[in-house]
């Protein structure tokens, strides 16, 4: 009847079926066309919901599916998981996973048709406890293990299960890890443990543990045995599973368990001799020992170190060794006797003489070391006493090195010792009979001698007798000749010593020399000996009339000069000699400038001629001849010759033009002249007077024209050998150079040819050509390429004939201007194109061309790039541009360029949507050419020009939730964009995570969750209120505590993020707060039982008993009226502690604690 829409309701309609409406408008009883509609009722909620299972992290739900086109939403957590429709029959099963252990979830379960969800039917559900962590064993003995693991939580107890028996364990009270002893066990076992948590009747998977209970100790242990590092030690074994450690000195051994039956033995070595040890011997099963007994014992005294024989003589031993300790004494053996030798008192070696022995004999002595009664096992030493002396010790012989001495022997087992200079000899025992006789050599010539001889028996010597005994003179040293001549000969030798003169002998003659007086070397001259002859020489060093054996020498006496020595010839590099020769042994040595050379005995007859070569040029010489024999040279005679001059070196051109050639060389010496000759003709030229080159112009040549000249430099007359040079003149200059044509990188050039045999040089910008001599008539034409464009340049033509070119001539020319280079677009917007491009150089200016017009550009100043922009243009417009170099009015041949503007800026840029992670934005296009490029966070976006009418649409994701983003948009036409627009926008917060109720109180719970970041509050909803959280400052969770709350009540609180004002879905949770104390808790009692008494607080809180480790639940009691429990089976006359919990949805207050006492017991006595 009114205004506004018309709404009509179609009921009785079938759940989860699609139906098509046709509305029809009606006037006057006719119809319309009509309209028509789709629509679909929603679906049945899912039937017998119910939980099929849970572990730790999952719980399995079950249903009864609706039917083949209905699927399902399951809600928990604030997340929603979409369940297909079930294709075959049956149930449905989902498992929900990633869950808390220990936990109670809410399940929300919508059915679904054609996106349809039903109204929904909720369950609640628990995950199992987790299992507890760190189970150990910290502790055992024979009958008992003690467990330790760490609490799960305070509402979580324990299950134990071990050899077919569980024991419950309560939920801890306080912080700290859970212990628990299980006694009555039967030592050296091995026991598995299963430990589970329990959370609300629901076990964990369980852990398990292996542990065992310590073994008995092991009996009967004794001593079986000692020595003086070890003790042995004997026990009974105590199963064949079990082991042992034996601990002694702060070590410890493990010893393993014995295989068959008997006693076990085990011997500890590496003791200290003579010491008390305590041994305490632990019994091991499974690396657990049992509490262990202990063994005292002793080794055996050390035996005596060092000992040794400190000396003897031939009746008596004196033996020494190191004390062992102040408690040991000793016992000395030999020859079935035996000496007690008392402990010493002080420091130091032990020392004892054994006297009343035979000479020259051994004997074996063992001494034992002796503790508390008990001897080591003694140590042996073989000693001897000393011999006697040899007799009738004698020198039988000597010479220059060696002294021969004699005696006699002692007896076959005695050897000696010979004693000289810090010396000493070994000589056995004499084998057969007769004297002993050694000879001693490698001894100083002319010396005496001190011998001391020592009879020797078991490395022991007697007291030694002495004799002195002198050696022969040595022979002089180094005998040579100093000096002869024809008839006489110089010998020399060092002197021996004060006390040593000499006899020299040759020939059957011998002289007597006095010993020296002073230092230095022997010098005796023998006189009238034959020239060029051989005499041997002997020479005896004589010391107390005892000759040595003697040194010989062989001299010889110089040989006769050569007669007759003259020059033979000679030329620039050597002089030839010429001489008589003296005899067929005399040979020659030739000496001049510091050198010698030795000449052969000539074997015909004639005179003698030698060549001396490799001279210097123009130079005199003195030459020296000596005649030699053996060796030995005559006085010798001298001869002086000159050799012939050097060549002229380094003759060069110094110089031409075309009528004279000027030449130059080293001078030779200031005494050479030199002869010119060419062409038939010679030129005497003077030896120079000062330094440096010689120089000398040849002048009336003719131009372009080979010349050879010849040089030979005159001394004293004489001409060397002669150089020769080869040169030529200038030839003449070229005529008529001109440039014909020119280009932007090359010139032609033409000129007149001189003739056949005269080739060109082409000089520019410090390059020259070589250019051949031209084959026909006519001018040369030659084009210089590879030139820089616009630039002037001056070329200098060479006529060139062998290499020697004219004075030149010269033209200057310029090439056309190049192109500019690197034409870019440096920039542009709506009506203006910006050109770059590099400068040619300064002379060049430019002409730009487009849509027929030109602009000239003036060459440019400065340095850089050269810039020009072109205004009045249309937006988003392609313009060809063409760029002309100028250089004297001559243009390059032109570059070319197609640019285009910069389109105009989008408007009407706006946001036209957002969620968690994405922003729309929307803008009017500019035409259909016109892209666009999308800019923010460092990235681009590419959006193509639109294809239809309207606005554009453009979504950007992903992005960060609760954050703000700055979008520039940009026009793009051709490649070009616009100046650019911007706008700011901002995307919805994130959901805050890991809500959860951290504690329980009466009147508050306190809530956490994790913080989003640091710009993002919160609100938080429960009971028609709404509460602002400002965003968290610092790292970690979130917490906030909602007061005011009623006891044991359950709320329901959902948490939204907010960033700039914008929220999040949010995201709910359930929890209660913790029930009050019961009030009334009292309690009477009688010998054995305890009856307990409390009121209850309402119908759904029920109660939790504790005592003695145990825990007992009461439902949530019917009626009213007190609650009663009583405690029966307990000791008379004890106090029991109870503490009382009230308990609401499975969340239990901090409870209350009450001491009761059993009834005494009384006994009627008879």
């Amino acid at each position: 009847v009114g205004g506004g829409a018309v709404t009509h309701t179609v009921s009785s309609l079938t759940a989860a079926s699609k139906y098509t409406f046709t509305l029809f408008s009606v006037f006057e009883n006719v119809r319309s066309s009509g309209i028509s509609i789709t629509a679909v009722t929603a679906p049945r909620n899912g039937q017998n919901l119910r939980t099929a299972g849970q572990d730790e992290t999952s719980i399995t739900l079950q249903w009864n599916k609706v039917n083949i086109n209905t699927s399902f939403i399951l809600q928990f957590d604030g997340t929603q998981t979409n369940i297909s429709a079930p294709v075959g029959g049956g149930t449905v099963t989902h498992t929900v996973s990633s869950l808390a252990a220990a936990s109670k979830y809410t399940f929300t379960l919508f059915s679904v048709f054609e996106n349809v969800r039903s109204s929904g039917i909720s369950i609640t559900a628990v995950t199992a406890p987790q299992n507890a962590v760190n189970l150990t064993t910290t502790g055992q003995d024979e009958t008992s293990i003690t467990l330790q693991w760490n609490k799960v939580n305070i509402n979580t107890s324990f299950i134990l299960q071990f050899d077919g028996t569980q024991t419950n364990i309560s939920a801890p009270v306080g912080g700290g890890a859970v212990t628990h002893t299980v006694a009555s066990l039967t030592a050296a076992s091995k026991y598995t443990f299963t430990l589970f948590s329990v959370f609300e009747n629901i076990r964990s998977s369980g852990i398990s543990i292996i542990a065992v209970t310590a073994p008995q100790n092991a009996v009967n242990l004794t001593t079986k045995g000692q020595d003086e590092t070890s003790i042995t030690l004997q026990w009974n074994k105590v199963n064949i599973n079990t082991s042992f450690i034996l601990q002694f000195d702060g070590t410890q051994t493990n010893i393993s368990a014995p295989v068959g039956g008997g006693a076990v033995t085990h011997t500890v070595s590496s003791l200290t001799a003579a010491s008390k040890y305590i041994f305490t011997l632990f019994s091991v099963f499974e690396n657990v020992r049992s509490s262990g007994i202990s063994i005292t014992a002793v080794t055996a005294p050390q035996n005596a170190v060092n000992l040794t024989t400190a000396g003897q003589d031939e009746t008596s031993i004196t033996l020494q060794w190191n004390k062992v300790n102040i408690n040991t004494s000793f016992i000395l053996q030999f020859d079935g006797t035996q000496t007690n030798i008392s402990a010493p008192v002080g420091g130091g070696a032990v020392t004892h003489t054994v006297s009343s022995l035979t000479a020259a004999f051994k004997y074996t002595f063992t001494l034992f070391s002796l503790f508390e009664n008990i001897r080591s096992s003694g140590i042996s030493i073989t000693a001897v006493t000393a011999p006697q002396n040899a007799v009738n010790l004698t020198t039988t012989g000597q010479d220059e090195t060696s002294i021969t001495l004699q005696w006699n022997k002692v007896n076959i087992n005695t050897s000696f010792i010979l004693q000289f200079d810090g010396t000493q000899t070994n000589i056995s025992a004499p084998v057969g009979g007769g004297a002993v006789t050694h000879t001693v050599s490698s001894l100083t010539a002319g010396s005496k001698y001190t011998f001391t001889l020592f009879s020797v028996f078991e490395n022991i010597r007697s007291s030694g007798i002495s004799i002195t005994a002198v050696t022969a003179p040595r022979n002089a040293v180094n005998l040579t000749t100093t000096g002869q001549d024809e008839t006489s000969i110089t010998l020399q030798w060092n002197k021996v010593n004060i006390n040593t003169s000499f006899i020299l002998q040759f020939d059957g003659t011998q002289t007597n020399i006095s010993a020296p007086v002073g230092g230095g070397a022997v010098t005796h001259t023998v006189a009238s000996l034959t020239a060029a002859s051989k005499y041997t020489f002997t020479l005896f060093s004589v010391f107390e009339n005892i000759r040595s054996s003697g040194i010989s020498i062989i001299a010889v006496t110089a040989p006769q000069n050569a007669v007759n020595l003259t020059t033979a010839g000679q030329d620039e590099t050597s002089i030839t000699l010429q001489w008589n020769k003296v005899n067929i042994n005399t040979s020659f040595i030739l000496q001049f400038d510091g050198t010698q050379t030795n000449i052969s005995a000539p074997v015909g007859g004639g005179a003698v001629t030698h060549t001396v070569s490799s001279l210097t040029a123009g130079s005199k010489y003195t030459f020296t001849l000596f005649s030699v024999f053996e060796n030995v040279r005559s006085s010798g005679i001298s001869i002086t010759a000159v050799t012939a001059p050097q060549n002229a070196v380094n003759l060069t051109t110094k110089g031409q033009d075309e009528t004279s050639i000027t030449l130059q060389w080293n001078k030779v010496s200031m005494n050479t002249s030199f002869i010119l000759q060419f062409d038939g003709t010679q030129t005497n030229i003077s030896a120079p007077v000062g330094g440096g080159a010689v120089t000398h112009t040849v002048s009336s040549l003719t131009a372009g024209s080979k010349y050879t000249f010849t040089l030979f430099s005159v001394f004293e007359n004489i001409r060397s050998s002669g150089i020769s040079i080869t040169a030529v003149t200038v030839p003449s200059i070229p005529v008529n150079l001109r440039a014909t044509e020119r280009f932007e990188t090359a010139i032609i050039l033409q000129w007149n040819k001189v003739d056949n045999n005269t080739s060109f040089i082409l000089k520019f910008d410090g390059t020259e050509t070589n250019i051949s001599a031209p084959v026909g008539v006519g001018a040369v034409t030659h084009t210089v390429s590879s030139l820089t464009a616009g630039s002037k340049y001056t070329f200098t033509l060479f006529s060139v004939f062998e290499n020697i070119r004219s004075s030149g001539i010269s033209i200057t020319a310029v090439t056309a201007p190049q192109n500019a280079v690197n034409l870019t677009t440096t920039g542009q917007d709506e009506t203006s194109i910006t050109l770059q491009w590099n400068k040619v150089n300064i002379n060049t200016s430019f002409i730009l061309q487009f849509d027929g017009t030109q602009t000239n550009i003036s060459a440019p100043f400065g340095g850089g790039a050269v810039t020009h922009t072109v205004t009045s243009l249309t937006a988003a417009s392609k313009y060809t541009f063409a760029l002309f170099s100028v250089f004297e009015n001559v243009r390059s041949s032109g570059i070319s360029i197609t640019a285009v503007t910069a389109p105009l800026n989008a408007v009407n840029l706006t946001t036209a949507g957002q969620d968690e992670t994405s922003i729309t934005l929307q803008w009017n296009k500019v035409n259909i050419n016109t892209s666009f490029i999308l800019q923010f966070d460092g990235t681009q976006t590419i959006i193509s020009a639109p294809v239809g009418g309207g606005a554009v649409t453009h979504t950007v994701s992903p992005l960060t939730a609760g954050s703000k983003y700055t979008f520039t948009l940009f026009s793009v036409f051709e490649n070009v964009r616009s100046s650019g627009i911007s706008i700011t926008a901002v995307t919805v917060p994130n959901i805050p995570v890991n809500l959860r109720a951290t504690e329980l109180f009466e009147t508050a719970i306190i809530l956490q969750w994790n913080k989003v970041d640091n710009n993002t509050s919160f609100i938080l909803k429960f009971d028609g209120t709404q509460t602002n959280i400002s965003a968290p400052i610092g790292g970690g969770a979130v917490t906030h505590t909602v007061s005011s709350l009623t006891a044991a009540s359950k709320y329901t609180f959902t948490l939204f993020s907010v960033f700039e004002n914008v929220r999040s879905s949010g995201i709910s949770i359930t929890a209660v707060t913790v029930p009050p104390h019961p009030q009334g808790f009292r309690y009477t009692a009688n010998e054995t039982s305890i009856t307990l008494q409390w009121n209850k607080i309402n119908n759904n809180i029920s109660f939790i008993l504790q005592f003695n480790g145990t825990e007992t639940a009461f439902s949530a009691p019917v009626g009213d009226g007190a609650v009663t429990h009583t405690i029966s089976s307990l000791t008379p006359g004890s106090p029991y502690i109870f503490i009382l919990f009230s308990v609401f949805e499975n969340v239990r207050n901090s409870g209350i604690t009450m001491v009761a006492f059993t009834g005494l017991q009384i006994m009627l006595l008879d």
